[in-house]
């Protein structure tokens, strides 16, 4: 989930090159929902398939930090 994502991100030095595929996902949606600054390269074309490079998330915007403070982690119990 992008909103757990951005609270691993807070707890980092940036920039951070993001390699999972599902990290990398939210990585997108964080920078189109202007929570981060990052660069996603396109998926490049495989004989199998497709190899996704890392994603670098450069910083956290102040909307993202709003975001960590409205939305905090969840205890688990």
């Amino acid at each position: 989930m992008p909103i757990n994502l951005l609270h691993r991100l807070s707890e980092q030095d940036l920039p951070v090159a993001v390699t999972r595929g599902k990290d990398v996902d939210s990585v997108r949606v964080l920078a189109l929902a202007g929570h981060i600054k990052a660069t996603v390269p396109k998926p490049v074309r495989t004989l199998d398939g497709y190899d996704q490079p890392p994603a670098v998330v450069a910083s956290i915007t102040s909307l993202g930090r709003s975001m960590i403070k409205r939305f905090p982690r969840r205890s688990m119990p």
